[in-house]
């Protein structure tokens, strides 16, 4: 078991080191997510060696460490990469209350907030904490799953509004979330002697590696195409004759052709308001239908689709 979690220790450590040297573009929080990986997985190693009863609760107190800030980095990249917008007095509120965790975790040994009792036990070598929950170890748990609820929920929400399109994307931010949270299920109703999150940890953060990876390549694909869609002119378009081939152009009204019109000549929504003689309000309500009835999320597939056609 101590080869195993230093095995996990050392590839964490590895993957931490290999995104800060290597990534070409450095995220904020996916750096911050591997170093709360590598925290947490070197706090279950150091704790599996542990001789004495002090060194034992420290070392889990580091993983603690790890653990509390892991749900905020992830909730953090999901927010990002689904598109939502946040203010940074949220993430300031949220660090605030990681903090707050972490502070109650931590008085074990000291107080009896979050272990009432603990002492330590040796399985083949391998140290453990035998421990008695204090009141407040519940709140660890609702703690996790305030975040694992709002992951779903962000992923959900954004799914739903098509602000995520791509299959690949979709699938990797469900199977981190889900992941996570069965794991997480699984160590609560087994009785096991080993961290199986320590695993889902790495995978997860490998997984939302692929994940900004996906989103590079859409980027690097749109900047491409933003190249070609200076050569799509508006007067050229008929969109009777596109709609032979392309159907649900038909269920646009007349305003809503009047309106992509505009936007193919790439204006903006104040233009096409005043051009139109109508409220930017009501612009931005047949830019939205017109995106739902050509199933396109944003202006750069609208004008591929268009071109494509």
């Amino acid at each position: 078991m101590i080869f195993l979690y230093g095995i996990i220790a050392v590839v964490s450590f590895l993957v931490a080191c290999g995104y800060i040297v290597f990534a070409h573009k450095k995220e904020k929080w996916l750096a911050l997510l591997c170093f709360s990986v590598f925290v947490a997985n070197i706090g279950y190693f150091l704790l599996a060696i542990s001789k004495t009863l002090d060194a034992a609760l420290m070392a889990n107190r580091l993983a603690y460490l790890g653990c509390v800030f892991l749900p905020l980095c992830m909730l953090a990249i999901i927010m990002e990469a689904c598109k939502v917008k946040y203010q940074k007095k949220i993430i300031a509120i949220l660090v605030g209350i990681s903090l707050v965790v972490f502070t109650v975790v931590a008085s074990q040994g000291y107080l009896d907030f979050y272990y009432r009792e603990v002492t330590l036990e040796f399985v083949n070598g391998t140290t453990k904490l035998n421990k008695v929950y204090g009141p407040l170890h519940n709140m660890y748990y609702l703690y996790l799953a305030a975040y694992f609820g709002s992951m779903i929920g962000i992923v959900a929400v954004a799914v739903a509004k098509k602000k995520i399109t791509f299959c690949r994307q979709t699938g990797i931010l469900v199977a981190v979330v889900l992941l996570n949270i069965v794991i997480w299920l699984v160590e609560q109703f087994i009785d096991s002697d080993f961290e199986f999150l320590s695993v889902s940890y790495i995978i997860s953060e490998i997984l939302l590696m692929l994940l900004y990876g996906i989103i590079y390549e859409y980027e690097a694909l749109y900047k491409k195409m933003e190249s070609a869609y200076q050569y799509i002119s508006a007067s050229d378009i008929d969109l009777d004759k596109m709609a032979t081939n392309w159907h649900e152009l038909q269920l646009l009204s007349n305003r809503e052709k009047d309106v992509l019109m505009k936007m193919l000549e790439d204006k903006k929504r104040k233009i096409i308001a005043e051009e139109l003689f109508i409220s930017e309000n009501t612009v931005k309500k047949h830019v939205t239908s017109i995106f739902s009835k050509l199933n396109v999320s944003s202006r750069d597939e609208l004008f591929e689709r268009i071109r494509k056609s």
